[in-house]
């Protein structure tokens, strides 16, 4: 768990993290919720299974340890399919198994794939992988170098993104992933300082602008997950290099995560009501100024933007937490049982669909310049279609979590193999690319990238593509800067050779300050 003791390098007390008193602080809450639980009349069966899938993440976590990638995927995994459900549903005084249409078939597919997951993971962790092919780097000046080259590229991506996505443009959405570049500015800028100052100092001007603009574009892209990674990947870095986070660090970032829930993701939902993903990127800018500044000049306006945001939420076809839609703002990405039960309920009602609720991703994957009739939609859409469950003029994303969609395509056995398998192919790439977190920023940036955002709700389609598309890709992206970095040195060394030679190696003829003519 986190504990204090004192800095062995840097200001201020470090709370440290330990990832097997994480796991028993976690697991402790867990049964006290479960408890609780049982007073509230939930069902004895769907709080054991629900114990039981907690119970697989967080051995993985203590198992790993806390700076292990792998260890990460079963932590978050687990909290975002029933820990944090659990959590919510008795702070909120409503059973664990309530608006739910098959609670015990649920928690039980849950179960299942948490089992799977931690049986990928101890596999995994005996393979051998060869060596890993990013490792800690302990260069400022490189990290320095690093974090401006992906600023640029990260805000040149966006930008290329942004003019595909008009209205007016080609819809090619090829390039949306190195958006993302911008989170692996903020942690190599975040490393270089670590690493010059002796882990005393981890902040500055020139990280405070690349944090500010990236958050900016994630606004203008109404997009959360873009906004809050861009400073969450700052403290995340902080904590994998110092092994803990000082005590000023997480006062900071508890005020911000107050400021997003209660302010920002209001926002964002409200400005998505009204429009803002449908117009152009000049039209965006404004709109998002416009309003901020509306805001700002009157804050009673945010009584309005509220209600548009809690719209947003409102005629789905889950409710977990109650008519009102209390917590699926900030909770909903983290509570998959809700997407998962109504897709059991209604396969168990008629028969599982086969492998075109699975297997289109990996056409999917095709650029479609090789491919152009490849599916346009996601297998999470056309599935929930099939079912029903959608409109089909709606949203065309939707969430449907891994688990649901195994058992949508073929029932029970689809919940035993292909969970397992699609673990165990992203856990040989992670560790294969390097999944040791402490001072390693590309395993830093996966962490965010990857696992933060998709890790709970994830599809097949997500974790395929993470572990055959973005991965790889991404590598080569870090693989060919650092090149660039080092022709960069070369041709430096080169002019220092030509202009100062050493001593006895001037060309025949020429002394220091003569010319033999």
């Amino acid at each position: 768990m986190i504990h204090p003791r004192s800095a062995h390098a840097g200001r201020g007390p470090l709370l440290s993290l330990k990832g097997g008193r994480l796991a028993c602080y976690l697991g402790l809450a867990a049964v006290t919720a479960a408890l609780a639980q049982l007073v509230l009349g939930a069902s004895l069966a769907v709080v054991t299974f629900a114990l039981l899938a907690a119970l697989f993440g967080l051995l993985g976590f203590a198992v790993l340890g806390a700076y292990n990638l792998g260890s990460w995927v079963g932590l978050l995994y687990a909290l975002g399919n029933v820990l944090i459900a659990l959590y919510a549903k008795t702070l909120l005084g409503q059973p664990l198994d309530s608006n739910l249409y098959s609670p015990l078939d649920s928690f039980l597919a849950l179960a299942t794939t948490s089992g799977a997951l931690f049986a990928a993971l101890l596999l995994v962790r005996r393979l051998g992988v060869g060596r890993p092919i990013f490792k800690p780097v302990r260069d400022p000046h490189f990290l320095a170098y690093f974090s401006w080259a992906c600023f640029a590229l990260g805000v040149l991506f966006w930008f290329l993104n942004s003019l595909f996505q008009d209205p007016e443009g080609s819809g090619f959405g090829g390039v949306a992933l190195f958006r993302d570049l911008l989170f692996m500015a903020v942690i190599a800028r975040t490393g270089a300082l670590l690493e010059k100052s002796g882990n005393r100092r981890a902040f500055d001007g020139r990280l405070a602008s690349i944090i500010a603009a990236a958050a900016f574009l994630g606004l203008i892209d109404n997009s959360k997950t873009l906004a809050a990674l861009a400073v969450l990947s700052h403290f995340v870095t902080v904590l994998f290099y110092r092994r803990g986070l000082p005590l000023r660090s997480i006062i900071v970032l508890a005020a911000g995560v107050l400021l997003f829930g209660a302010v920002i993701a209001p926002m964002v939902h409200a400005l998505r009501a009204m429009g803002q993903q449908k117009m152009s990127l000049s039209e965006r800018i404004g709109f998002v100024e416009s309003n901020f500044t509306a805001l700002l000049d009157d804050p009673k306006q945010f009584d309005r933007f509220e209600r548009l945001a809690a719209g947003q939420f409102a005629g789905g076809y889950y409710n977990y937490f109650g008519k009102s839609g209390t917590g699926q703002m900030l909770l909903g990405r983290y509570v998959s049982v809700q997407q998962v039960d109504p897709v059991i309920a209604v396969v168990n009602g008629s028969h599982p669909w086969g492998g075109d609720a699975i297997w289109p991703a990996f056409a999917r994957l095709v650029p479609s310049f090789i491919y152009p009739n490849k599916p346009e939609y996601t297998e999470a859409y056309n599935t929930l279609v099939h079912y029903g469950l959608v409109d089909p003029e709606g949203g065309k994303f939707p969430t449907l979590p891994l688990a649901g969609q195994a058992y949508a395509g073929y029932g029970v056995s689809g919940l035993l193999t292909i969970p397992f398998i699609t673990f165990l192919g992203v856990l040989l790439v992670m560790k294969k690319l390097g999944w040791q977190l402490h001072r390693n920023i590309y395993a830093i940036f996966f962490f965010c990238n990857f696992v933060v955002v998709y890790v709970g709700q994830g599809d097949f389609g997500q974790y395929a593509g993470a572990a055959l598309r973005g991965f790889p890709a991404f590598a080569v992206v870090f693989w060919s800067i650092g090149k660039s970095y080092q022709i960069r040195l070369r041709r430096r060394d080169l002019r220092q050779a030509v202009l100062h030679p050493p001593k006895g190696l001037q060309a025949p003829g020429i002394q220091h300050g003569k010319h033999d003519l």
